[in-house]
């Protein structure tokens, strides 16, 4: 069982600063002003910014660590990529994301911890969103109501898909496991207690993105060509067609629409005593075709169902690894945590009830 805690800490740890959002709390949304030209001037400007990098000669540029920096960097995909990375996908908290959530161009709503639907939550059952209390704003993209976290959702996780796909040469299947797989361990369901598919939306939409940057293969929703945001022109990079969040906001993004899933009975059981209502009606079915039943809540709020538990992903990314007897372990270990987070629980409340007698 310590092995178990220590991982759960390191998880919380490694992910203390991402954050959900509510908005089921927002009465006042359809007063919003429109985000959508400044956040699309925001995103340009560092597209402006990742080419002038990108196309630069110097082998000495000082990047991070993990970056790939070639001295010929003239048209130089690998840089390219990796220009885009360090002005678009910060890890944790990515840039346009602190953007929307503290500029003074951006009209937002936001909430506190203390009076959202999580307010109930405990820290052994949610302990980065407990701990952390961080509740993202909510901002207007044309007529949609997206949380501030999508934005680092897009850019940063639609970059691990690109990769998930080998850069869209491999299967996309393999980019929907591993959003599936994040979000019911370390960024959703083991960590704040909250499985959004609205997350897994944000993420397929951000792969659309890092695809459309060359647009070499065909966009994954359409399946049809589109214009590239960028070309080689006399061995320089230049922008070629202009970026719009409107090409990939839609009412998904709405975790009132594209509803969230609890860990368990009783965090659900908590979330409702503020009686959210769910407006799956509202999921546009028709845009997302076959790859729906991957992004989409079909059964609103509820209680997150044995084939998106961690060991049943994990079985489906590696089915070559996972044999029954490992299957059974990661599920032992998962219902172990829980029922240690039980007890945490039910022991913080007999020293409250102990502290309250006169």
């Amino acid at each position: 069982m310590k092995a178990l805690i220590a991982v759960l800490a390191l998880s919380t740890t490694a992910f203390l600063y991402a954050a959900e959002v509510d908005h089921f709390s927002q009465p006042e949304l359809d007063t919003l002003t429109d985000s959508r030209n400044a956040l699309n001037a925001e995103v340009a400007q560092r597209i402006d910014r990742a080419l002038v990098r990108a196309n630069r000669n110097e082998p000495h540029l000082k990047p991070r660590k993990v970056q790939r920096v070639p001295v010929r960097s003239r048209c130089n995909v690998d840089r390219l990529y990796d220009s885009f990375r360090v002005l678009l996908a910060r890890p944790l908290v990515g840039q346009v994301e602190s953007y929307a959530e503290q500029s003074p161009d951006i009209e937002r709503l936001s909430t506190l911890f203390q009076d959202s639907v999580y307010h109930e939550f405990t820290w052994p059952h949610s302990p980065s969103l407990v701990l952390s209390e961080r509740v993202a704003s909510v901002v207007r993209v044309g007529d949609d109501y997206v949380g501030t976290d999508k934005f680092g959702h897009f850019f940063t996780e639609g970059y691990s898909y690109f990769e998930e796909t080998e850069q869209m040469h491999g299967s996309l299947k393999n980019a929907l496991l591993f959003g599936e797989w994040t979000e019911s361990v370390y960024f959703g369901a083991e960590t704040t207690g909250v499985y959004s598919f609205a997350d897994l939306v944000a993420n397929f939409q951000g792969l659309r993105f890092w695809n459309r940057i060359l647009s070499e293969h065909p966009d994954p929703l359409t399946e049809s060509p589109l214009a590239p945001y960028v070309l080689c022109e006399n061995e320089r990079w230049v922008i070629g067609d202009a970026f719009d969040w409107l090409d990939y906001v839609d009412p998904a993004w709405n975790e009132s629409v594209n509803c969230s899933m609890l860990r368990t009975e009783a965090l659900l059981g908590k979330v409702m005593t503020s009686r959210p209502e769910c407006r799956a009606e509202a999921l546009p079915w028709e845009r997302y075709g076959a790859l729906a039943p991957m992004l989409f809540n079909q059964k609103g709020l509820s209680v997150l169902p044995a084939y998106l538990q961690p060991e049943a992903i994990l079985a489906l990314r590696h089915p070559e690894l996972m044999t029954e007897p490992r299957i059974r372990l990661f599920k032992d270990i998962r219902e172990r945590l829980e029922r240690w987070r039980i007890r945490r629980d039910v022991r913080r409340e007999a020293r409250s009830r102990k502290t309250e007698k006169p």
